[in-house]
């Protein structure tokens, strides 16, 4: 392991026959190749991102307290590291280039900012903020192929939380509605243009999605409701991006006089279509915001729009999905495997996750699942 005293990294490397031997014990699932990985002596692996070159950033447990990052390459090669002197270090998200940003704590429960370079260096940021601690506390959740960033300020002194987006110069933009400083604002993705998708709690208490542009222009959305919904609470997550746009998320309403609840799964198109799908169970609920609820994503959706997701079956089992652009949807866990936790999927339909083998069902495992061509 790599002591946070000394501030070292372990590197350890994995050859590409034992990545080859090891999928072909794990065997084919359906339509898909799942290759299984973990940080080698890592208390738990959670593959959080996958970029085009299958690059995985994640995060793995030292201890029951202290996580540090991981970068695994295409040919298996998985290299940790830490923020200097970090408790908690968690990548969030990863480039075309291989640039990582994520969070990090000197203190538990006050996280900072960091963006890690493909050469490995790191740069620790918080957006400024004029009201004072604890504001400059902050929460990456998204970077783009152009190196802008967005993310969130979990706390402020002065009203709910705000979103934030930081160009590639370092210059910062806070995210927020015009209902002002008491309505929370959570952003969510980032795609090529620089515009933020995510979403912020309305004067009815209600969430809402909302695509704020380089511009400044401002434009909100929800999922369309049936008459006998519109009376009732209701929420819009906008959960992931792609780079042309497109916004896949999950919804929440009632119906039967606001008795039954119901969630579901969305896609907006650039110009304005919602397309509405159900997976064959419930979609795995976001909790209230703190800044541990931005990740990982519940939803992913790449740039041919196919989408990756979990939810629980009527067991209270948790499983993963993929929904291609046709609307086909596939449930899935690797072989032997159970709470399916898929996190990301890249521009090839590779979906990178956690999940836990029947075996062992304290300590997570990464998981790759490559579809067949």
């Amino acid at each position: 392991m790599c002591s946070l005293r000394v501030r070292c990294c372990l590197v350890a490397t994995l050859s590409m026959l034992g990545l080859l031997t090891c999928a072909a014990q794990e065997g084919i699932n359906g339509e898909a190749t799942y290759i299984p990985f973990s940080v080698p002596g890592a208390l738990g692996t959670y593959p959080m991102s996958i970029n085009a070159s299958m690059t995985v950033t994640g995060y793995y447990y030292i201890s029951s307290t202290t996580t540090g990052g991981f970068v695994r390459e295409a040919d298996g090669t998985i290299t940790t590291f830490s923020v200097p002197g970090s408790l908690w270090t968690e990548p969030e998200s990863i480039n075309a280039a291989g640039d990582i940003v994520g969070f990090f704590e000197l203190v538990a429960g006050v996280p900072h900012s960091f963006l890690r370079y493909a050469d490995g260096h790191i740069v620790r940021f918080d957006p400024p903020c004029s009201a004072g601690p604890p504001c400059n506390l902050s929460v990456p959740v998204g970077i783009n192929a152009f190196g802008e960033v967005v993310g969130n300020y979990p706390f402020l002194a002065a009203g709910a939380p705000a979103g934030f987006s930081r160009s590639r110069a370092g210059v910062f933009t806070m995210i927020r509605s015009n209902l002002g400083a008491d309505y929370g604002t959570v952003a969510t993705g980032i795609d090529a243009s620089g515009s933020v998708v995510g979403h912020w709690t309305n004067s009815s208490g209600e969430e809402v999605g909302f695509l704020s542009h380089p511009d400044g222009f401002w434009e909100p959305f929800a999922v369309p409701l049936a008459a006998d919904q519109i009376n009732c609470i209701s929420a819009t997550i906008p959960d992931s991006i792609n780079a042309a746009g497109t916004i896949a998320g999950w919804y929440l309403t009632y119906t039967d006089s606001c008795s039954t609840k119901i969630t579901g799964g969305f896609v907006l198109s650039p110009d304005g279509v919602f397309t509405l799908f159900q997976p064959p169970g419930t979609l795995v609920t976001l909790p209230s915001f703190d800044y541990t609820s931005t990740a990982p994503h519940w939803i992913s959706i790449d740039q041919a729009r196919d989408i990756t997701g979990s939810y629980k079956d009527t067991d209270g089992a948790q499983h993963g999905f993929v929904r291609n652009s046709w609307g086909t949807i596939t449930s899935f866990d690797p072989p032997r495997g159970g709470q399916t936790t898929p996190s990301s999927i890249n521009d090839s339909g590779v979906i990178a996750g956690s999940y836990f083998y029947d075996w062992n069902t304290q300590i997570a495992q990464g998981f790759l699942r490559v579809p067949h061509p």
